[in-house]
């Protein structure tokens, strides 16, 4: 089983373990800023009058952050759907890691992954769209030309919510499960 084409297996699925886990650490530091920004942003414009329109930040954060999350979540699903049929058949089925967590599935992901998801990304920032939406929709002080500028950035805050939580939704149905032949 020492062949030049085990080892060069067994090489490539260490390296790619390490860009697994890195990328692990990277989602993790996405959640964490995620957090800290939105938390930062409520504070600041809670705290200050006539400053709730900042919270229109929320969502465009959120949108991008929540895009970055999914996108290392799908890239560690590949990288493992590569090392499954790919890199397995070379080592004769030596890495059993699938084949395991095919016969022990992960339970309650809704619970512990997807509505904590939810809630971070798009719930932030429906969050702050419904605080906002008086200042965009009613306030009396608002010129034409503001109120739609704010409308404008609304709307790109809704759009980019309900994108945000398509993406999740999207993953969780079945982008982080292990591959099946």
């Amino acid at each position: 089983m020492d062949s030049p084409d085990v080892s060069a297996a067994i090489a490539e699925y260490t390296s790619l373990r390490g860009e697994i886990d890195g990328r692990a650490k990277y989602q993790q530091q996405i959640l964490a800023l995620q957090l800290t920004l939105t938390g930062a942003i409520f504070g600041f414009a809670l705290t200050r009058a006539g400053l709730s329109g900042i919270m229109l930040l929320i969502p465009v954060s959120s949108y991008l952050l929540g895009g970055r999350y999914v996108a290392q979540r799908t890239a560690i699903h590949r990288i493992s759907t590569y090392i499954d049929e790919v890199l397995n058949d070379k080592v004769g089925k030596g890495f059993g890691w699938v084949e395991w967590s095919r016969a022990n599935p992960r339970p309650a992901t809704t619970v512990d992954w997807l509505i904590p998801m939810l809630l971070t990304f798009p719930g932030a920032s429906l969050l702050a769209l419904g605080w906002v939406f008086p200042l965009v929709f009613y306030r009396a002080d608002v010129s034409v030309a503001e109120r739609v500028g704010l409308i404008a950035v609304w709307s790109v805050g809704c759009f980019g919510a309900a994108v945000t939580a398509r993406m999740i939704v999207s993953i969780h149905r079945g982008g982080d499960r292990p591959p099946s032949r």
